[in-house]
């Protein structure tokens, strides 16, 4: 019989709750929240919605405490990372030095959470997750209060992507208080928003311009920093949750943004009276634990966002043992006893036994050789390891020399920035800073100029290119010397 899968999504305006038994749904439920219980994806009120949760396993009679989470992505980063190709035992502190080094929230503050993907030879390839700690403790400190423990937890633009079958698709997913984009290309999801809608009373005259603008931005984006790999105009775009029930709305989008756009379909097959679009965060988690090794594009499969403080303790092999060990050392204690008592009858048979004793004596010594030999072999490992961490640090600290130079380069690209002038492209290499923009008027560019002259960081600062375009406004392009 297949196992059961228990599912839950908890965000500011409802708890979802559904049931699998392999791939067949067999209950859910959907329990709305009241205002204020739990506010931007951070439980505020835990023992008012623990009680829900507890009262909604009830009336739908799941007995279970194990459940598999979906938590939102509004306080979640997600981005994948190119590293230069390291010994596994040292990839884990390499992944935690370029996340402080590249995330805007201090590692102290997060729970991070990685997963190696395919990469070129000579390089790392991850897929990072960083998970703000207190929205993280908030969740499970409620559900510890409902008394539930949590298998498996991922957010749920990834597990959108799960859904889809695609390797490159966009995803877009409008909830009451909150929307998700997703961009996947070639199974990587990159980038990824969860973007809070003002309030929940938004009528779609007010919403989908909103939704249309960040999308267009998102996949602008997506194409400025792959230029090679930009998005054909044949990638679907899959709408889910409200937006999919709109169809004449997500016609609309397929006009405007010159992709076809399609309502985004459950891979399982759904009982009468479930609306597939409320309950595909959950059907993703299904499909997470009942096939990790993946159906769909998605390469992030078995990554669990679980923190490890949270995790189901593993079976320890000596808490195993403890007790059959026991149960053989009193049995020997009885044993001897009679052999004692018998002693007069027994005496040959002692002796048979002592030989038996002593071959196994002289086979664990044997043993205790070849362990001691495996030992400083380790050891010897252990020292070539330790050098290749010395050799790490090196090239680790002059990687951080070079970034310091980009992002102060950087800082002043975007701190000298006028309001009036918007940057369609930044372009930083070893010797030149390139930035394209559009500008109301040449003086704003040049009052733009002047402040990276008095910066005193570059050289060289030419403008290339200046052009007048629809209106008044102009295009321009700046070329900026830079150095270490």
């Amino acid at each position: 019989m297949a196992k059961k899968t228990v599912t839950l999504y908890i965000d500011d305006s409802s708890i979802r709750l559904l049931l699998a038994q392999g791939k067949q749904i067999k209950k859910w439920a959907d329990l709305p929240l009241e205002p204020g219980l739990v506010k931007n994806g951070v439980v505020h009120k835990e023992a008012e919605v623990a009680a829900k949760i507890k009262q909604l396993f009830q009336v739908r009679k799941i007995k279970t405490k194990k459940v598999n989470i979906g938590i939102s992505g509004l306080h979640c980063l997600s981005r994948p990372i190119m590293l230069p190709q390291l010994p596994k035992v040292m990839l884990d502190e390499a992944v935690r030095r370029e996340a402080k080094r590249m995330l805007p929230v201090p590692p102290e503050k997060l729970y991070l959470s990685w997963q190696s993907l395919p990469a070129p030879e000579g390089k790392s390839h991850v897929f990072l997750v960083a998970i703000l700690r207190k929205a993280a403790d908030a969740l499970f400190k409620m559900l510890r209060r409902a008394g539930f423990k949590p298998d498996l937890m991922d957010l749920k633009p990834l597990l959108l992507a799960k859904v889809v079958k695609e390797a490159t698709a966009i995803i877009v997913d409008v909830q009451p208080t909150e929307f998700d984009i997703v961009i996947m290309a070639d199974g990587i999801p990159q980038p990824v928003r969860t973007v809070p809608l003002p309030g929940e009373a938004l009528s779609w005259q007010e919403k989908l311009p909103m939704i249309r603008n960040e999308l267009s931005r998102t996949i602008e984006f997506y194409d400025s920093n792959n230029p090679e790999e930009r998005l054909d105009p044949d990638v679907p775009i899959y709408v889910s949750g409200e937006l999919a029930n709109e169809s004449g709305l997500w016609q609309s989008l397929s006009e405007e943004l010159g992709h076809p756009v399609l309502p985004l379909p459950s891979p399982l097959e759904c009982p009468a009276g479930l609306d597939p679009n409320r309950y595909l965060v959950n059907i993703g988690l299904v499909l997470k634990k009942i096939s990790p090794d993946n159906e769909s594009g998605l390469s992030v499969t078995s990554l669990n966002v679980l923190p490890t403080v949270y995790r189901p303790e593993p079976i320890s092999l000596t808490r195993i043992l403890v007790v059959p060990g026991a149960v053989i050392a009193i049995s020997f204690v009885f044993l001897l006893a009679a052999l004692i008592q018998n002693t007069s009858a027994d005496i040959a048979a002692i002796r048979g036994r002592l030989d038996t004793t002593d071959q196994l004596l002289q086979q664990k010594l044997a043993q205790k050789q070849l362990l001691a030999g495996k030992i400083a072999e380790l050891e010897k490992k252990i020292t070539e390891t330790e050098t290749s961490g010395g050799n790490f640090a090196a090239a680790v600290s002059s990687l951080e020399k070079q970034t310091n130079v980009v992002n102060g380069d950087l800082e002043v690209t975007v701190n000298s920035l006028p309001s009036s002038i918007s940057l369609n492209n930044v372009n930083h290499t070893s010797s030149s800073l390139t930035i394209k923009g559009r500008a109301p008027s040449e003086e704003e560019v040049l009052s733009y100029l002047r402040e990276f002259e008095k910066s005193g960081r570059f050289s060289d600062i030419t403008i290339t290119s200046m052009r007048r375009v629809e209106g008044a406004s102009m295009d321009f392009i700046l070329v900026l010397g830079v150095g270490e």
